[in-house]
């Protein structure tokens, strides 16, 4: 934007406006978007990432329900980049927050290897928590059985899964095209 020379005075306050990342978790289902949960991971460093592909992915928010402990959690964070200084980042167990996400108007969508939707059939505008889950186990029985409905990235190979996330840097794509 281009000023005028007639002595205009620079605005005294910029500021970025955006999410709050010390939203809190009913703050965040209050406002409603889009969300991700990390149900079950393991590894420290895939945590990071995936918490980092959520943030310029334009997510709302990011849960994770693993069990790491104070030193692993520092270095999800660093592996973020520190994503979390710009998104609300919560741990938290992953039943309740399907459920609080529920009762807030969220569909639940999951991201699993039984799923019969690619991510470009699924409708993800709107208040939806998307699913990820852990690196050796998957998305919990409880949250597959919870879920409106479960896509799956299409894979060929002799590998039978992608890394954590590749397969979210999809879908997040796949969102943030959706919801532009």
């Amino acid at each position: 934007m281009a000023r005028s020379n007639e002595g205009d005075d620079p605005p005294g306050i910029l500021a970025l406006v955006g999410r709050n990342p010390n939203a809190s978790i009913e703050q965040v289902l209050s406002k409603g978007g889009l969300a991700w949960l990390l149900a079950g991971a393991r590894y420290p460093v895939n945590i990071g990432f995936t918490i980092r592909t959520a943030e310029v992915s334009g997510a709302d928010a990011v849960f994770v329900d693993c069990n790491l402990n104070h030193d692993e959690r520092k270095a999800a964070v660093r592996a973020s980049m520190k994503a979390h200084r710009f998104m609300p980042v919560h741990w938290i167990d992953g039943d309740d927050l399907v459920t609080q996400a529920r009762e807030a108007g969220f569909r639940i969508v999951a991201l699993e290897d039984s799923g019969d939707t690619a991510p470009w059939d699924e409708d993800l505008t709107g208040n939806v928590l998307l699913v990820v889950g852990g690196e050796h186990d998957g998305i919990s029985d409880s949250i597959l059985d919870a879920s409106d409905s479960i896509i799956r990235v299409p894979m060929a190979g002799f590998v039978p899964s992608y890394n954590l996330q590749a397969p979210m840097a999809i879908v997040s794509a796949e969102a943030l095209r959706q919801r532009s």
